[in-house]
C-alpha cells in the first residue's frame, strides 16, 4: 500500500475526530444513456487547469485538475489515476490524493523544473510565482515542499542588476517551457500591463551547468514582436527594449488576463503559442516564424486548431467565457493531445473540458476534436454546484436521487435546474439512470438560477412536494398534484408563496419539526453563514411560516475572508439521531460542521466538530445524509461547487450506530505520522476500559485491542505502509465516548 505525505504544517489535518459520520466511500453504479459511469460519485469540474504529474508513483503519468470553483479564490485538486494502456482512455478519480497537495489559490500548474521527472508545482500567490518541489519518493509516498515564495528575474540584464518578482495575473496562467532549448525552463508572462509578453530565460544550465535551478533574467519584454489586446493580435508593434512601458502600450486596452500555452505545433524547435484572453470566448493561434533564440511571430487564427488552413472544417475551440489550453498525453500514445477548459467563473460548466486527440503521424501537431466533455462524460456532473436530495418519484418504494444545482451555462447564459436519476436497484441494493436534466421544468422559469430543493408534505395531501431556495433568497413551490400513492406531477410552480423577502440571499431551505409539533417548519441556510428559522404558524394542510429567529443557535460558518469575501453559504441538514436532534451543515470552504441541538433550540448550539470526517472535496459543500440502502443506518451524500456528488456509506464495521451519548474528549494519537509504534493519550476521565481498533480504508479490522491506561504505547508493527482508520472506545458509567482519526503508517 504506497505512502502519501507533505513536507508542510497543513498536514495536521488528519488528526480530526471522525464523529460518528460513515467514512467509508462507495460507488453505487449510475447509468447515463444506457451508459455505466466509471467514476460517477468524482465531484465535478467547472473551470480546470490540467497538467499530467505520476501521483501513485507507477511510472505513468495521471492527470490533475486545478478546479477554479465558482467565483472564489481557493481551487481544489482533482486527481485522475491513469489505468489505460498504449492509446485507450481510461481515468479513475482517487479523490484521497487531493489531500495531500498544498493550499493554493487561483491557479496551478505543474512541470519538471529540475530533470528528475517528477512535476513541480508552480502557483499564484500574492501577484508571484511560487514553486514546490516535488519530493516524491516510491517508499514515502506523495510529498511537496516549498522551494521559492517568490520568483525573481534581472530585469536589466548587461547593466545594473534590478532583480524583481516575475508578474503574474491571478487570473491568468503563465507558459511555462525550455523556450530556448538549452534544458532549463523558461517562463513567460503577460506584463502588468498586458498586451506584451515577457521572456524570463532561465539561467540554471549556463550558470551551473544543470537544470535544478531558478534564475531568470529578462530575456524580450515584448517576446516574438506580438502584442495581444482585446481578442486580437497584432505583430511588429514592437520590439526587444529595456523599457518597461513600451509606448504603445497606451494605446491599446489594458486586459486583466491571459493564459498561454506554449509548444513547437510544426516540429521547427521554436515555440508556438496558444493564447486565451479573459473577455474572449476563442483562443488564438501565434505562429513562429524566428528561431528558438529570436522569436517572431507572423500569422495567427481564431479558428484554431485549424492551422495552416483557416477554413472551419475542424471543431475550434469555443467556450463562452476565457478558454485556456494545455498540452498532455490522455490517451498513452506517447503524443501529446489538446484539452480546453473555461479558465473562470461563468463559462460552461457542464461540458466544458474540450478534448482534441493529436492524431499526427511527424514531430508536429494535427488535434482533431473528440469531445466537449473529457472525464465529465464520465461522473454525475450537473453544472455549477449539486444540492442532492432523495425522493421516490415514482412511488415504487425506492429512494431516488434529485439533484439542484446553481445552473448551467449555455452560452453564457446561467439557468438553473433540477437532475433527476431513477433508482433502477433494489431497496437495498440502489442503482441510479438518467431521467432527465430538467426535472420541473424549471426551465421555463425566467431568470430562476441557484435551485436548492427540500422534500416534504407542507400542504398534508399525502404527497411529497419541493421547495426550492433561489439566489435572491426567495423560496418557491413546486406543488404536487399527483395525490397520496400516484407518480409525482410538479406541474405547479408557485413562486414565492410564503413572501419570502431575503434571508440574507442564496436560500438554502430544509422542511424539518424543529419544535416536534407534527408541522414542518422551514430552515434556512443563507449567504452570511446562518440559519433563519421559521416556524409553521398554520396547519398541516394550510402551511404558514413566522420568522423566530435569523440566527438560529448561534451558527455561523463563514469562511476564511481573505477566500470567501463575506459568504458562509450555510446548508442545513437537520436530522433525529436516537431522540437527539442533530445538525449537519455545509459551508462555503467545503468543510461540513456538525452540532447538537439542544432541547431548548433557541440556546446556542454545541459544536461537535468545525470540520467533520475531515471532509473537504471542493468548496460549498451540500449535506444530504439518508439511509439510502434501508440497512437502518444512514448514509451521506454531499454536493459541491463543481456540481459534482460524493457518497459515503454506512456500510463499515467502524462506522457505529450511535452511542448513549458522545464528548469531544481530546483523544490524541501520536506521532501522526508513525512507524512501529503510536501513543494513545486523553484528557482525565473516570473509564471503566478502552477498546482500541484500525480498520483499512476497505473497512476490514487489522487491530483490535483492549487498554487499561489512559497514557499507552501501541504497537502497530503488524500494518504495512499506507492510510488506516483508528476507532477509541472510552467505556464509562456515564456513557460511551467515541473519536475515530485517520493515521498514517510510514
Amino acid at each position: 500500500m504506497l505512502k502519501l505525505r507533505i513536507i508542510a504544517p497543513f498536514f495536521c489535518l488528519l488528526n480530526i475526530s471522525l464523529a460518528q459520520l460513515p467514512v467509508a466511500r462507495d460507488t453505487i453504479s449510475v447509468i447515463e444513456n444506457n451508459y455505466t459511469l466509471k467514476m460517477p460519485w468524482s465531484n465535478g469540474l467547472n473551470y480546470a487547469n490540467f497538467s499530467s504529474v505520476d501521483i501513485d508513483l507507477d511510472g505513468k503519468k495521471d492527470i490533475v485538475a486545478f478546479d477554479r470553483q465558482n467565483n472564489y479564490v481557493k481551487g481544489h485538486f482533482r486527481c485522475y489515476i491513469n489505468k489505460g494502456n498504449a492509446g485507450k482512455i481510461f481515468y479513475r478519480a482517487n479523490p484521497d490524493y487531493s489531500y495531500f497537495f498544498p493550499t493554493v489559490f487561483n491557479w496551478a500548474t505543474f512541470i519538471d523544473y529540475d530533470g528528475d521527472n517528477k512535476e513541480d508545482l508552480f502557483f499564484f500567490e500574492n501577484g508571484n510565482i511560487s514553486v514546490y518541489k516535488n519530493m516524491s519518493v516510491q517508499n514515502n509516498g506523495l510529498s511537496f515542499k516549498l522551494v521559492k515564495k517568490s520568483l525573481s528575474s534581472n530585469y536589466t540584464p548587461g547593466g545594473t542588476s534590478h532583480f524583481t518578482n516575475i508578474y503574474a495575473s491571478p487570473a491568468g496562467l503563465p507558459g511555462l517551457a525550455d523556450v530556448d532549448n538549452d534544458g532549463d525552463i523558461d517562463i513567460l508572462t503577460f506584463s502588468s500591463f498586458g498586451v506584451i509578453v515577457e521572456y524570463h530565460k532561465n539561467l540554471s544550465k549556463e550558470t551551473y551547468g544543470h537544470q535544478d535551478s531558478l534564475n531568470f533574467e529578462l530575456g524580450e519584454n515584448c517576446w516574438g514582436k506580438v502584442t495581444e489586446s482585446n481578442c486580437s493580435v497584432d505583430f511588429n508593434l514592437c520590439n526587444k527594449r529595456s523599457s518597461f512601458t513600451p509606448s504603445f502600450i497606451n494605446q491599446k486596452p489594458y486586459h486583466a488576463g491571459s493564459c498561454l500555452m506554449c509548444f513547437d505545433s510544426d516540429g521547427d524547435g521554436d515555440k508556438d503559442l496558444i493564447m486565451g484572453d479573459v473577455a474572449c470566448n476563442d483562443v488564438q493561434y501565434v505562429h513562429n516564424t524566428g528561431t528558438p533564440t529570436l522569436a517572431l511571430f507572423s500569422d495567427t487564427t481564431k479558428l484554431y486548431p485549424n492551422y495552416p488552413s483557416k477554413n472551419n472544417t475542424n471543431t475550434q475551440v469555443k467556450i463562452s467565457n476565457f478558454p485556456c489550453t494545455y498540452y498532455l498525453d490522455v490517451d498513452n500514445d506517447n503524443k501529446k493531445d489538446l484539452l480546453a477548459s473555461p479558465n473562470t467563473y461563468a463559462g460552461e460548466n457542464y461540458k466544458s473540458v474540450w478534448y482534441y486527440k493529436n492524431v499526427s503521424v511527424t514531430n508536429t501537431v494535427n488535434f482533431q476534436f473528440v469531445k466537449n466533455n473529457f472525464l465529465q462524460d464520465e461522473m454525475i456532473d450537473v453544472g455549477q454546484n449539486s444540492f442532492p436530495v432523495l425522493l421516490d418519484y415514482d412511488i415504487d418504494g425506492k429512494k431516488d436521487l434529485l439533484i439542484g444545482n446553481y445552473g448551467y451555462y449555455n452560452n453564457g447564459v446561467l439557468g438553473a435546474r433540477l437532475t433527476l436519476y431513477k433508482n433502477i436497484g433494489s431497496i437495498s441494493v440502489p442503482s441510479y439512470s438518467l431521467i432527465t436534466r430538467d426535472y420541473g421544468n424549471l426551465s421555463a422559469q425566467p431568470n430562476l438560477n441557484f435551485a436548492m430543493p427540500t422534500i416534504g408534505d407542507i400542504d398534508g395531501d399525502g404527497d411529497m412536494d419541493i421547495l426550492i431556495g433561489t439566489s435572491s433568497g426567495q423560496v418557491h413551490w413546486l406543488e404536487n398534484t399527483a395525490g397520496q400513492g400516484n407518480l409525482c406531477n410538479f406541474s405547479v410552480f408557485k413562486s414565492n408563496p410564503f413572501n419570502f423577502t431575503t434571508v440574507s440571499a442564496a436560500a438554502a431551505p430544509q422542511l424539518f419539526d424543529l419544535d416536534s409539533d407534527g408541522k414542518l417548519d422551514l430552515l434556512i441556510g443563507t449567504k452570511n453563514g446562518r440559519i433563519s428559522f421559521y416556524k409553521n404558524t398554520g396547519t398541516i394542510s394550510v402551511p404558514s411560516f413566522s420568522l423566530i429567529s435569523s440566527f438560529l443557535g448561534s451558527v455561523d460558518v463563514k469562511g476564511d475572508p481573505n477566500e470567501y469575501g463575506l459568504d458562509g453559504l450555510a446548508v442545513p441538514f437537520f436530522y433525529n439521531d436516537g431522540g437527539v436532534t442533530k445538525l449537519l451543515l455545509g459551508s462555503v470552504s467545503g468543510k461540513i460542521f456538525q452540532y447538537n441541538v439542544p432541547a431548548n433550540f433557541n440556546s446556542p448550539f454545541g459544536l461537535i466538530s468545525n470540520s467533520t470526517n475531515n471532509f473537504n472535496e471542493g468548496g460549498q459543500s451540500t449535506p444530504f445524509f439518508e439511509d439510502i440502502n434501508n440497512d437502518g443506518k444512514r448514509d451521506l451524500f454531499i454536493g459541491n461547487a463543481s456540481g459534482g456528488l460524493s457518497f459515503y456509506s454506512s456500510n463499515s464495521p467502524y462506522v457505529a450506530l450511535p452511542e448513549s451519548s458522545f464528548s469531544k474528549i481530546d483523544i490524541q494519537l501520536s506521532p501522526n505520522p508513525c512507524h512501529n509504534e503510536l501513543f494513545l493519550s486523553f484528557s482525565n476521565v473516570n473509564f471503566e476500559s478502552i477498546n482500541f481498533n484500525v480498520f483499512d480504508l476497505f473497512g476490514n479490522e487489522l487491530i483490535s485491542q483492549k487498554i487499561s491506561s489512559a497514557y499507552s504505547k501501541i504497537d502497530v508493527s503488524v500494518l504495512n505502509s499506507g492510510v488506516y482508520f483508528a476507532k477509541v472506545m472510552v467505556i464509562s458509567r456515564s456513557g460511551n465516548y467515541t473519536s475515530t482519526k485517520k493515521i498514517i503508517v510510514e
